[in-house]
């Protein structure tokens, strides 16, 4: 009779257990379906350093989850290259960026992977329930501000981005972003020899200038003539001048 009543409360549970534990595995980003916000992840990221590749999974989940409302970036900065490979995407003025988000959160502190969500928080890139918290804490916040990419076009090797927004904000800087929606590299070198990497959201190019500089709605960026339009995408957001709170955003392709 025992083993009857064991048998019993077995089957009984098993659903229910089946059940908490598929839900255990869906995805707990919480949207406020009335909220218009625009979460922007940059994500400060090396081939060269063996903490990152989690962190570039991360950023892959959200570019793939493929939200509209989450705009990843990844910036490969340079200060790794020396430990024997060369991040072929790294470049100086990426890890000045992060330099200069260092000192707006009044450290000295730089390091990979960080991620900075909307200029206003800074996370271990690799802390995945952290970053899911303040994702889900910045997608249910409002803001009056829009942005808009009018047109990304390619004249003569030139990118030119024109954009429109409502916001009379000064102090304010436009950022135009050309990222790579995906590239494979096959590291031979340093902390990371031997992995074969697919990288996502790569920035190629980044150009900040304040809003209204020279009372026009227009960035240039290179574009190399042997590049493949259909592999980039063009990204637009605003942000309070010395990397402060990113406000709105957008992102488009290139036509």
């Amino acid at each position: 009779m025992k083993s009857t009543c064991n048998l019993f409360c077995l089957l009984f549970l098993l659903p229910l257990f089946i059940l908490t534990a598929c839900g255990q595995t869906k995805s707990n980003t919480k949207t406020n379906s009335k909220s218009n916000a625009i979460v922007v992840l940059e994500l400060f990221t090396s081939q060269g350093c063996s903490s990152c590749p989690p962190a570039d999974k991360i950023l892959a989940y959200y570019v793939l989850k493929n939200n509209p409302k989450i705009i990843p970036l990844a910036f490969h900065v340079d200060y790794w290259n020396y430990l024997g490979w060369k991040d072929p995407f790294s470049k100086a003025e990426f890890s000045s960026r992060q330099r200069e988000y260092a000192q707006n959160f009044d450290t000295d502190n730089i390091y990979t992977p960080q991620l900075i969500i909307n200029g206003k928080h800074e996370i271990i890139g690799s802390n995945e329930s952290g970053i899911e918290k303040l994702v889900n804490q910045e997608l249910n916040l409002n803001s009056e501000v829009s942005l808009d990419i009018t047109s990304a076009t390619i004249i003569r090797n030139q990118l030119l981005v024109n954009w429109k927004t409502n916001s009379l904000e000064k102090n304010v800087n436009i950022n135009i972003v050309l990222l790579k929606k995906k590239e494979f590299t096959q590291i031979k070198r340093g902390e990371n020899s031997g992995l074969k990497k697919t990288s996502y959201n790569v920035v190629f190019d980044f150009k900040e200038q304040a809003l209204y500089a020279n009372n026009k709605n227009q960035v240039s960026l290179d574009f190399n003539d042997t590049w493949e339009i259909d592999d980039f995408i063009v990204v637009a957001y605003l942000q309070k001048n010395h990397k402060g709170a990113i406000i709105t955003a957008c992102q488009t392709e290139i036509k």
